[in-house]
């Protein structure tokens, strides 16, 4: 038996089983933006390593990329992250706002792939066998309370606001 989650096609994102709705109270817009952004940065270079030939690149995270190439397909709603509404927020000035998503249950497991997902794309970066960087402290930090926040939600946890820093520090 595999270690992998097993995410064979199913939609989690709408999964209807038990719909939850997830708030995100007083998200950093700055931190989230920066996060989307290190996140499809290294989507976009998996997906060059997915194309790319293997024995070319021998150290290429192969297993990283079919799990973001999955987990992509899985959170593909979820992942939209609001974008919109995020940047618009942004245009007003807005530093902070609470975000909600409706969410099937399911999520947790596809929640809990992509934030090991992270951390072991971490590794690689740090061991310079990625171009992009590994996330700075803080946006670990961060992206452990915004993901935190479905997992707990979803077990019927309350939500608890974003407690760090507003803006961008390099760390």
């Amino acid at each position: 038996m595999s270690d992998e989650p097993d995410l064979d096609g199913r939609d989690v994102a709408h999964d209807t089983s038990e719909v939850v709705q997830v708030h995100l109270l007083a998200a950093p817009l700055v931190l989230l933006v920066r996060a989307r952004e290190h996140h499809d940065g290294l989507m976009r270079e998996f997906r060059v390593l997915a194309l790319s030939d293997q024995d070319a690149a021998p150290d290429a995270p192969r297993r990283l990329v079919e799990l973001a190439e999955v987990l992509g397909r899985q959170l593909g709603a979820v992942g939209s992250r609001c974008d919109e509404e995020v940047d618009q927020a942004l245009g007003r000035g807005e530093l902070v706002r609470d975000l909600h998503y409706d969410v099937g249950v399911g999520v947790v497991e596809a929640v809990r792939t992509l934030e090991a997902l992270m951390t072991e794309a971490d590794a690689y970066c740090a061991a310079e066998k990625l171009m992009t960087v590994e996330r700075p402290p803080l946006m670990k930090r961060f992206a452990s309370w915004y993901l935190g926040q479905f997992v707990t939600q979803c077990a019927g946890g309350p939500a608890s606001p974003w407690d760090g820093p507003l803006s961008w520090v390099e760390d």
